[in-house]
C-alpha cells in the first residue's frame, strides 16, 4: 500500500482539488493522511465533510513543512510512502505509473508541470552544484520531450517524493531544524549516503501551483529560508567551505540588491536570513 500524505496550512480550496485527483486514481492500493498545520480557515472541518474517508491528523501549531509532514508519517500504515504538496493536480494514472516503477530507485521524483499549462516544465528533479551547494530545477520552463524523459537527477522536487518507508526506519525523518526549504534536499542527501538510490518517473505526471503556500520565490519567507537553510545545508556537506560559502555570500548581496530595488521586505528578509544564520537560528521564523 502507498502512504500519502498531504500538508494543509490555511488551503482548503487547493487541498480540496488536489484530493478530488487523488479519488481519480486508476490504483487504488492507497490510504491518505492530510496533516492541518493548525489553520486559522476552517480547513479541519470543511476537509472532514468533503472527505470523510481521509485520515485527519491537526496540529496544535503550525509545525512547518518538515514538522508537519513528520507527525503524518507517524500514522502511514505502507510500506510505500508519498509526500504530496496539497497544491498539486495528479494524473489519473499518476499512482499506477509509480507503483509500475517502484523498484526502479529507493527515492522516485515525478514529472512536475505548471499548473494551468499543460506541456510547460516545472521541473522533473534537482541538481546540486556540489561547489556552491545551490539546488537547482531541472528541466524548469522548458516544453515536454522525449529528450526530457532521459535526464537524469539527484534528488526529486519536494511537491511529491516517493520513497520506501524502510529509509525512515534507517536515517530518520526530515530534519526540523530547517522548517522548510531545502529540508528535502538535506533529507535526500542524508538518504544518498546512506546507501539508498534516487531516480524518477517520466510517466508520472502532475501540474504545480508552484510555491502556495509561502506566496512564490520571490517572497520574502521564501528569501529568508532559503538563505538560511542553504547556509545550514553548506554547513552540514560541502567539502569546499569557503568556496561554497563565497558564493552564498555573493547571491546574499544579490538578493538585497533586487530587494532593495523591487521590495524592501525581501530585502530585509534575506538579511535576517542571513544573520540567523550565523545566530544558530533554526526551526520556524517567529
Amino acid at each position: 500500500m502507498i502512504s500519502i500524505i498531504i500538508l494543509n496550512w490555511n488551503g482548503k480550496e487547493v487541498t480540496e482539488e488536489c484530493l478530488k485527483s487523488i479519488k481519480k486514481q486508476t490504483f487504488k492500493g492507497y490510504e491518505t493522511i492530510v496533516v492541518d498545520n493548525n489553520s486559522s480557515d476552517n480547513s479541519v472541518s470543511f476537509l472532514n465533510k468533503k472527505f470523510p474517508s481521509i485520515k485527519l491528523v491537526q496540529n496544535k501549531k503550525n509545525l512547518g513543512f518538515t514538522g508537519g509532514n513528520n507527525e503524518g508519517l507517524k500514522y502511514a500504515k505502507g510500506d510505500y510512502l508519498l509526500l504530496l504538496n496539497n497544491d498539486t493536480i495528479l494524473d489519473k494514472n499518476f499512482l499506477e505509473e509509480i507503483w509500475k516503477n517502484k523498484n526502479k530507485a529507493d527515492i522516485l521524483g515525478v514529472k512536475n508541470y505548471f499548473y494551468g499549462k499543460k506541456n510547460m516544465i516545472w521541473a522533473v528533479g534537482s541538481k546540486v552544484n556540489w561547489l556552491t551547494m545551490r539546488a537547482k530545477l531541472i528541466a524548469n520552463k522548458l516544453i515536454d520531450s522525449r529528450e526530457i524523459d532521459k535526464i537524469k537527477i539527484d534528488h526529486a522536487v519536494g511537491s511529491a517524493i516517493f520513497f520506501r518507508k524502510k529509509i525512515i526506519e534507517k536515517i530518520g525523518f526530515l530534519d526540523n531544524s530547517f522548517f522548510a526549504y531545502y529540508e528535502e534536499t538535506e533529507w535526500q542527501t542524508r538518504a544518498q549516503r546512506a546507501g539508498f538510490k534516487i531516480s524518477w518517473v517520466p510517466t508520472a505526471k502532475l501540474w504545480h501551483k508552484v510555491a502556495y503556500s509561502t506566496g512564490g520565490g520571490r517572497s520574502p519567507l521564501s528569501a529568508y529560508y532559503l538563505v538560511r537553510n542553504r547556509g545550514y545545508y553548506i554547513k552540514k556537506y560541502s567539502k569546499h567551505k569557503f568556496i561554497a560559502y563565497l558564493f552564498w555570500l555573493i547571491e546574499i548581496k544579490l538578493r538585497i540588491l533586487y530587494g532593495l530595488l523591487k521590495d524592501r521586505k525581501y530585502a530585509k528578509m534575506t538579511w535576517k536570513g542571513m544573520v540567523d544564520f550565523f545566530n544558530d537560528k533554526k526551526g520556524k521564523l517567529i
